[in-house]
C-alpha cells in the first residue's frame, strides 16, 4: 500500500470583488462547491476546508493517492469548473492532525 499524499489548495476568486458581489449563478455554484467538498470529506479525500479572510482565498487540504488524483478532484470542483475560482496546488505533508 502506498503512502497517501497531501496537498494544500488555494482557491482564488476570479475577480477583485469576490466574494462580496456574487451573482445568483455564482451563489448556485458555491452551493454545489460546498456539497462537493462535504462528499469529499465523507470519502476522506478532504481533511479540512474553509475560507481565509486576509487575503481572501479558500483553503483545502487534500489526501490522495497521487498528484493526478488531486488535480482531477480540483478540475471537477464545481467552483473551478464553473469559473468562480482558479486554484494553486501545493504538495505538503500532514505531520500532525487532531483526531
Amino acid at each position: 500500500m502506498t503512502k497517501p499524499q497531501h496537498f494544500f489548495v488555494e482557491l482564488l476568486g476570479t475577480r477583485p470583488d469576490w466574494p462580496e458581489r456574487m451573482t445568483p449563478e455564482e451563489e448556485r455554484v458555491m452551493d454545489e462547491h460546498f456539497a462537493y467538498l462535504k462528499r469529499l470529506v465523507a470519502g476522506r479525500k478532504v481533511l479540512l476546508a474553509g475560507p481565509c479572510f486576509e487575503p481572501v482565498f479558500g483553503l483545502i487540504i487534500l489526501e490522495t493517492e497521487n498528484e493526478a488524483e488531486a488535480l482531477a478532484i480540483m478540475e471537477n470542483e464545481p467552483s473551478v469548473a464553473g469559473g468562480a475560482h482558479t486554484y494553486r496546488l501545493h504538495p505538503m505533508r500532514v505531520s500532525l492532525m487532531a483526531g
